[in-house]
């Protein structure tokens, strides 16, 4: 068993490997990594990640909080295929992806949490998935009593305000702004080169968001898929939607830039209404202002379209 500290490339954040392995011929011959964030009770652990084991040939890696982890080098030994991943310091859930795509070896990426369970998927069932899967394809998701969660995420602006409304899924390829609860089938290298999740934004919220505008405004796309479903076996947490500094983050990058012939522009011109929305101070609204303006202008011809265009051309489910 390897018990190895390493630090991510770009967010300096310690961790510590247990078990598993990476890289290899083994891995290369896998084409799905499943990626397992954990919440809430610990009971049952280890029946949870056997029932993974048993269900798909694929590299598993298991994302650990700072909580008291006494029972990860027992579990990591019992399950010496499994890499266990535990971080030294809080991080953000979107920290959380970034860090375990990074360690996956996988074509595709299967994020799910622990307290949900996969129906019926077989790797043949992921691999039709995958054929149309662009950045992110989200399942079906169901409560404990079969109920279909309202995951699939429409943007909009009412009175110049942005609006997101969830939606239950109907068809196969439903556009959905985010993948809801971060679960999803992910291709690894669009994820990367979409940057993945912004560590400047702690807001689950807000970070999920921004990764899905992000996306849009960059030509990526995110579906439904009724070819696989997950049951979530708890309830899930409300949304903290209170405007913060991820909140401003989010606005500048992604609802404030023109899209301009061929490219992304935020002109300077819009830092004043920046400035009167944002609660915050005029030097500090300035300078966040110039940081967005200047990554903005370094990404500027990855964009394909502004806001205002992703909300105007959005088809909104059936309800």
């Amino acid at each position: 068993m390897s018990t190895t500290p390493t630090t991510t490339k770009d967010l300096k954040h310690t961790y510590t490997v247990l078990g598993g392995s990476r890289g290899g011929d083994a891995a290369a011959e896998r084409p799905l990594s499943i990626l397992l964030l954990n919440r809430g009770t610990r009971v049952h652990r280890s029946e949870t990640l056997a029932g993974m084991e048993h269900l798909l040939p694929a590299e598993i890696i298991s994302i650990e909080g700072v909580r008291n982890n006494y029972d990860l080098e027992p579990l990591a030994r019992k399950h010496p295929d499994i890499r266990f991943i535990r971080l030294h310091e809080p991080v953000s859930i979107g920290e959380y992806l970034n860090l375990g795509m990074e360690e996956a070896s996988g074509t595709f990426v299967l994020v799910v949490w622990n307290d949900m369970k996969l129906n019926q998927i077989s790797l043949k069932v992921l691999e039709r998935v995958a054929e149309n899967t662009g950045l992110c394809s989200v399942p079906v998701l169901s409560n404990q009593k079969n109920e279909m969660i309202p995951s699939i995420i429409s943007p909009g602006f009412q009175k110049k305000r942005l609006k997101v409304l969830p939606f239950v899924p109907k068809g196969e390829s439903v556009p959905s702004l985010f993948p809801y609860d971060h679960c999803g089938l992910y291709r690894r290298q669009s994820f990367q080169l979409l940057e993945g999740f912004d560590p400047l934004i702690s807001n689950p919220y807000w970070q999920l968001l921004d990764f899905g505008f992000r996306a849009h405004l960059w030509g990526e796309k995110i579906n439904s898929s009724n070819q696989f479903r997950i049951t979530m076996t708890a309830e899930t947490e409300v949304d903290d939607t209170t405007p913060d500094a991820g909140y401003r983050r989010f606005y500048l990058k992604n609802l404030f830039p023109k899209f301009d012939k061929d490219r992304g522009i935020l002109p300077l011109t819009r830092f004043l209404s920046y400035y009167l929305r944002g609660g915050a101070s005029f030097a500090e609204a300035f300078r966040e202002f110039k940081v967005i303006r200047s990554w903005v202008k370094l990404h500027q011809y990855r964009f394909v379209q502004d806001a205002r265009r992703i909300t105007d051309l959005w088809e909104v489910p059936e309800v």
